[in-house]
């Protein structure tokens, strides 16, 4: 049992652009969409729409204080 078993090329990732519908193999993050419950989804761009949509924040400079803490600002 020591054959060795041929490996497949890895896949290029491919994504549908948000803005022009079309099928990109050099996907963008765009956007990430965050959920109460469950995992969230990232939505891309193709390289060409991308620079139509604001960067995208880190969640942590979201918050008042900059890293977190309670709601009021008191660490």
């Amino acid at each position: 049992m020591s054959e060795s078993t041929p490996r497949t090329p890895a896949r290029k990732p491919v994504r549908l652009c948000v803005r022009c519908y079309l099928v990109t193999d050099a996907p963008v993050v765009v956007a990430e969409v965050h959920q109460n419950s469950g995992p969230g989804w990232n939505m891309y761009a193709c390289p060409k729409c991308a620079p139509h949509f604001p960067p995208v924040p880190d969640v942590i400079d979201l918050f008042p204080s900059g890293r977190g803490g309670d709601r009021d600002g008191a660490e």
